[in-house]
């Protein structure tokens, strides 16, 4: 059970981080030239609610988890693996598919050498960020559905 949550949570994960990829992504290419991207209030709503899906996915998590008798360290772990596996494959797809726009933005500065490391340091930024929030979410939901699903001590 355990492994297929892992894999489910991971795809949710990875899905919702390339559908708003492709979105930005096309917002970058309908710039005139390499223009630096505005700031809009299309944007911003694009990453609320892809920060609250990807929310939403490691608190299902967490309640699952919670539900199942799991303990609270294999909660934790689990939400650092899906972290992980998630920032690590969603990471290297967005980075895949912003590599042009970047390497046009670093040529224009002759930094064109750097397009590489820069993708790496996004890719490893992206592990690092999902584990963090992996970890801290699933374990957070986790131990309020668990405080949940206690019944009260007589007093």
């Amino acid at each position: 059970m355990r492994v297929g949550l892992i894999v489910l949570a991971v795809v949710a994960l990875v899905g919702i981080g390339t559908a708003e990829a492709l979105i930005s992504n096309e917002q970058l290419a309908q710039l005139p030239g390499r223009a630096r991207p505005a700031l809009s209030a299309g944007g911003t709503a694009l990453t609320l609610v892809g920060i609250a899906l990807s929310a939403a996915v490691y608190a299902v998590l967490g309640v699952v988890l919670a539900r199942a008798g799991s303990r609270e360290t294999t909660a934790f772990l689990i939400g650092m693996i899906v972290g992980a596996g998630a920032g690590l494959i969603g990471g290297a797809i967005r980075a895949y598919l912003i590599r042009d726009y970047l390497g046009g933005v670093l040529a224009g500065f002759g930094l064109a050498d750097l397009l590489i490391v820069t993708l790496v340091v996004f890719v490893a930024l992206s592990v690092l960020v999902s584990v963090a929030a992996g970890a801290s979410l699933t374990w957070l939901s986790f131990r309020a559905a668990r405080r949940q699903t206690r019944p009260r001590p007589p007093s």
